[in-house]
């Protein structure tokens, strides 16, 4: 998916830099563009999206569009939906 690709890009296309920023583990934000997919888990995007804006990395409109849908659905919710 290319958002998720821009998303890295605009980090420095480092998974170690979105996982400083958010907290999650490397291992876990390189899952995200590895074994065939390319996907942020809905659960995971609103971090990043308020990882960008605290380090004022100015994100494309579809990379902030991608982040914020199903973002705010919990968990449990979001596995229902699909």
């Amino acid at each position: 998916m290319q958002a998720v690709n821009d998303i890295f890009e605009a980090f420095g296309d480092s998974p170690s830099a979105i996982a400083k920023a958010t907290g999650f583990p490397v291992q876990t934000v390189c899952d995200w563009r590895g074994k065939g997919k390319t996907e942020i888990p809905p659960w995971r995007r609103r971090a990043v999206l308020d990882a960008a804006k605290r380090l004022k990395i100015d994100l494309p409109a579809h990379c902030v569009e991608y982040l914020v849908s199903d973002a705010r659905l919990p968990r449990a919710k979001q596995a229902d939906a699909a």
